[in-house]
């Protein structure tokens, strides 16, 4: 009989450096996380045949018992290695957490205690006997026996579901590996229940480590055969790991089957246990995705993740995953960082808006320029064709000695001067108004008021004009000699096309959001409010009979309000002798 035989030493010895082997062979393999705990269930294996064949080895029964206790300290952790095992292989890069280790490792680490001291309490084996002239012990198993004996197979049927799970799981090219697992997994177990039900051809006999030998040699076969653990190539799984380019990987189930740790940082995951997650929890904040996820499209969306306080952008492409059958079997999102490009594309927008602002003001200009060269050319030609005759025509009288004739033909040549300036004018103003640029800051609107005023005062004896301020006048924000121009103008107009005679009023009242509003009223006809907008077009003249001009006033007067950030308008209702008030909005005094 094998009892009487040094054999059952011999095959323990060849099934720890079976299992020795196997280590090596997953050694290369040891960053992923279910080779880890595959490591310790082959060196739990380890150290229980080393034990058991020291055992064997030994005569005397004290030494028998107390290898027979140390084998404890690899039986007591083998069904938990192989649980976390069979978990980690499942949902690939799920990280036991140490209360879950704690927690497990409790009862193994009282077993071997217990193992260690059983000759005190007999809890693990009530009785220890060796048989003469045998040299293997036989053993009646105590009360805590059975409890390891069911924590233990709990653990090894869990792992066996998990593996199950695993293969209804996975992609079809990678079940071989998990049947290869499930078979390596089954045959120790079948020894162990044919040592414990007595159903043993060798009666005393624990076939368990044995039948490792047989594990090993399957595990061998699926690690170079079907590739087992290495289902990304090394160095795929290197450059999956370093690309700043986020990857994410979903099942054909919805729920997140890889990550690289880019997507983690992108994502700003805390939870490393997102794997065989669903995609609606994971990308929670995400809708966008969400909603292209239950599609099968492939496609590419945009994001915008504020991360301190600063916005990124990113370009989310999916792809399907497709079996050698075109059927599709998962999703890939690539996530790539396009912050710079959508700001070089903002900033060339901004840009671009500029630039066509500068293109349309330079085009406006143009036309205003040819169009009001058109309309003055033929007037200012006559005029200076006016002045060169009447200074003919004062020679010939001073000569003459006609004082008359000559005062008569210097007013002639003043006026014509006066209005060929004032067309100069124009044009400057027009040209520079949309182009300077202007350092604004605190007006006292008053003091401009009085200046513009004093410019006009042969206007007044003219028209035999009166003006009255309202109040006091609130100070604003912008540039002074502009808005002389712009109460030159206002004044000027109400004077001409005001009442007869002209009495103006003007004043100035705050208004909501810090703005001011800057009026003046007239005594005159008014305008209807189809007019009201036109008034600020070039080249309006409603009343070109009462006063002389091409129509540039107010249009010029529109756009140094517009420029200074203000807006500009009229209040009439066109009933004679109620008038018109024009307006302007500035920003008042920032306190």
């Amino acid at each position: 009989m094998i009892q009487d035989l040094p054999i059952g030493g011999i095959i323990q010895f060849v099934t720890a450096i079976a299992a020795l082997a196997v280590v090596a062979l997953l050694w290369k393999n040891r960053k992923s996380t279910e080779v880890k705990y595959l490591i310790l269930v082959e060196l739990s294996v380890v150290v229980w045949a080393l034990c058991y064949a020291a055992e064997f080895s030994t005569s005397a029964f004290e030494q028998k018992v107390l290898w027979s206790q140390l084998s404890y300290l690899g039986i007591g952790f083998l069904p938990m290695s192989y649980f976390f095992f069979t978990l980690t292989f499942r949902r690939k890069k799920y990280e036991v957490s140490v209360s879950n280790l704690l927690l497990a490792g409790a009862l193994p680490v009282v077993t071997i205690i217990l193992a260690l001291s059983n000759n005190y309490h007999h809890l693990l084996w009530e009785n220890v006997q060796l048989p003469e002239g045998s040299t293997m012990l036989v053993y009646i198993h105590g009360l805590w026996f059975w409890v390891f004996y069911t924590y233990a197979f709990t653990l090894i049927f869990w792992g066996f579901f998990n593996l199950v799970k695993a293969y209804f799981e996975f992609h079809k090219i990678y079940r071989y590996q998990v049947v290869l697992l499930l078979l390596a997994s089954v045959i120790p177990v079948l020894g162990n229940l044919a040592y414990i039900t007595g159903l043993n051809p060798l009666p005393g006999y624990d076939w368990t480590t044995s039948f490792f030998v047989l594990t090993g040699l399957i595990i061998a076969i699926g690690v170079y055969r079907h590739r087992m653990f290495e289902i990304i190539p090394l160095a795929t799984l290197q450059l999956f790991n370093i690309l700043k380019e986020a990857i994410v990987v979903v099942n054909k189930d919805g729920l997140i089957a890889d990550a690289n740790p880019a997507a983690f940082e992108i994502f700003r995951w805390k939870d490393r246990n997102i794997f065989q997650t669903s995609v609606a929890k994971v990308f929670a904040g995400f809708q966008n995705i969400i909603e292209a996820l239950k599609k099968d499209m492939e496609g590419s969306i945009d994001l915008e993740i504020k991360k301190d306080n600063v916005n990124n952008y990113y370009q989310v492409k999916i792809s399907m995953i497709r079996d050698r059958n075109g059927e599709i079997n998962g999703k890939l999102l690539l996530v790539n960082d396009v912050t710079s490009i959508r700001k070089t594309e903002f900033e060339l927008r901004g840009k671009n808006k500029q630039l066509l602002r500068e293109i349309e003001k330079n085009e406006r200009l143009i036309s205003d320029l040819d169009s009001f060269a058109h309309t003055v050319a033929h007037d200012l030609k006559n005029m200076l064709g006016a002045i060169y005759s009447s200074s003919e025509a004062v020679i010939e009288s001073l000569y003459e000695g006609n004082t008359d004739f000559v005062k008569k033909t210097a007013l002639l040549v003043k006026e014509s001067a006066v209005k060929t300036i004032q067309i100069t004018d124009d044009l400057m103003k027009l040209a520079t108004t949309g182009y300077e640029e202007v350092q604004k800051e605190r007006i006292d609107m008053g003091k401009i008021f009085e200046q513009a005023q004093a410019q006009l005062s042969d206007l007044f004896r003219q028209y035999d004009a009166t003006i009255k301020v309202e109040g006091e006048w609130l100070p604003t924000i912008a540039y002074g000699p502009w808005l002389e121009e712009v109460w030159i103008n206002f004044i000027s107009n109400a004077i001409k096309y005001g009442g007869r005679p002209p009495h103006i009023k003007v004043g100035c009242q705050p208004l909501e959001k810090g703005k001011i509003k800057y009026w003046i009223r007239d005594n005159g006809d008014g305008l209807l409010p189809e007019y009201h907008k036109k008034v600020f077009e070039k080249h309006t003249r409603f009343h070109p009979d009462r006063a002389f001009g091409y129509g540039l006033g107010l249009s010029i007067v529109k756009r140094i309000i517009e420029k200074m950030g203000g807006k500009i308008g009229v209040e009439s209702n066109g009933e004679p002798g109620k008038g018109a008030e024009f307006y302007f909005l500035l920003p008042g005094k920032v306190d």
